[in-house]
């Protein structure tokens, strides 16, 4: 009989290429992977991977075999979705992955409304960006996941997950208090800071820019929040944040956009929201 969890980890390897990857992905050492894939390889009787360098490569068998068991695992992760659906109580215990933002004004407060709603439910929450963490959503070690994506910005691929909306927010300028900018387009020769190069975000901000006639000079690149307002508020730049990470006490100008916006949204595996325990939690994310 074929181990679930060492199918898990030989799917992974499919999609990751290293063990050293899968190791990150899950949470396991890199021997504790090569050993569980070796014992998987004893179980099937037949080579699964073959060595090319420091890195393994799938054999046919494994290929085939991975093309298998990514059906056979989803099925099963419905069969469970489906038992647990039968029974009302919720109880268990639902792991949530999100970025910092969301995690500190959406889904902390959720977590504190279902610790009084349902004593029987252990929560978890861990930080991860969508891009990271959709491979561990698939691998079974998150059952919900935070995404974000921007009108006319196709998102992270997050093929074969259901997308369960949670909000829509402005995106706003931040600008330093001195500032009489009311647009991008006032902005044409300023200091931007930009996203990291290759995501969502700094392709928002550049677009944005296009859309205001100019090309935006990028002097800074800031993927965290608090780096980026503490770059504006120190007057090195001025930047375009969502709402939720633009907090009233600092000393700065903030000036909403009408476009474009952020759309917030929490991955799940398909049907993962029959389980009245991540039922609940997709609930107090909406309420919060």
């Amino acid at each position: 009989m074929l181990d679930v969890k060492r199918l898990r980890l030989l799917a992974e390897l499919s999609r990751r290429g290293t063990i050293a990857a899968v190791a990150r992905t899950v949470g396991y050492t890199p021997s504790a992977v090569s050993q569980s894939l070796a014992q998987l390889e004893r179980e099937a009787g037949v080579a699964l991977l073959e060595r090319d360098g420091r890195r393994v490569r799938l054999t046919p068998a494994a290929v085939q075999l991975v093309e298998r068991a990514d059906r056979v695992l989803a099925e099963l992760d419905a069969a469970e979705q489906e038992l647990a659906a039968q029974h009302e109580r919720v109880h268990g215990r639902v792991v949530i992955g999100a970025f910092p933002s969301a995690a500190a004004s959406i889904v902390v407060p959720a977590v504190k409304k279902l610790a009084i709603s349902y004593p029987e439910l252990e929560t978890t929450v861990r930080e991860h960006e969508p891009e990271d963490g959709i491979p561990l959503l698939r691998a079974g070690e998150l059952d919900l996941l935070i995404s974000e994506s921007y009108d006319d910005i196709p998102p992270a691929p997050a093929g074969g997950l259901e997308a369960h909306p949670l909000m829509i927010e402005p995106m706003l300028l931040v600008l330093p208090p001195d500032s009489s900018a009311t647009s991008p387009s006032d902005l044409p020769d300023a200091s931007w800071i930009g996203g990291l190069p290759g995501t969502q975000f700094a392709t928002m901000i550049e677009r944005v820019g296009r859309a205001a006639g100019f090309t935006p000079r990028i002097v800074h690149r800031a993927d965290d929040q608090t780096l980026h307002l503490a770059l504006v508020e120190a007057g090195l730049g001025v930047g375009l944040l969502p709402a939720l990470a633009c907090p009233p006490d600092r000393n700065l100008r903030y000036v909403p956009l009408e476009q474009p916006r952020r759309h917030l949204a929490a991955l799940a595996r398909r049907g993962a929201a029959r389980r009245p325990a991540v039922a609940a939690a997709l609930e107090a994310m909406r309420s919060v």
